[in-house]
């Protein structure tokens, strides 16, 4: 985890490094919930880098980090769709369109993200809006999108397939401090 993380610093750039804003602390909750079962999981150990001066944007997390309300589900999540084992991450490299520092203040200001989000070892292109607010040295990230287990090759066995959202949620609310 610390390899790639580092990898995904030097990848920012190391022109801006005083400027650069950081965290290990990120959420990231995903929902798929059906009418027969309510499935949510947190993930509050997500890694976030921004280079403000380029817009690049990078996130990584461990996959069983995420947690589950009960024990089970979580052991079925980890073990048999997303393989955490054989994949034990979740990647995205992207930037920000149009972000400049000197436009993010207090009141949140939105922002077109566009990378590759790598989950389950398959990598798809991903755009979706960011709201952003800044506060001294801190920036705040928060988004929203969904995704298909299918393109991901995440496998939902039939018996459970209509206790499982055919598209999952996924919230992400980062708070990034300069560093």
């Amino acid at each position: 985890m610390l390899t790639v993380f580092m990898a995904l610093c030097l990848w920012v750039s190391s022109s801006h490094a005083q400027n650069r804003y950081k965290t290990t602390r990120g959420e990231v909750s995903i929902n798929a919930s059906t009418p027969l079962e309510d499935i949510n999981a947190l993930n509050n150990t997500s890694n976030a880098i921004l280079d403000p001066a380029t817009g690049n944007f990078a996130v990584v997390m461990l996959i069983k980090e995420f947690e589950f309300d009960r024990k089970l589900m979580q052991e079925h999540f980890n073990e048999n769709y997303m393989e955490s084992d054989k994949y034990p991450k979740a990647t995205f490299s992207g930037v920000l369109k149009g972000f400049e520092m000197g436009s993010a203040g207090q009141v949140s200001k939105k922002y077109e993200l566009e990378g590759k989000l790598n989950i389950h070892g398959v990598t798809r292109s991903l755009s979706a809006i960011v709201s952003i607010s800044a506060k001294g040295k801190l920036l705040k990230l928060k988004s929203n999108f969904t995704i298909k287990p299918e393109d991901h090759r995440i496998e939902v066995p039939q018996l459970v397939f209509q206790k499982i959202a055919r598209e999952v949620q996924v919230f992400v609310d980062l708070e990034l401090h300069r560093k």
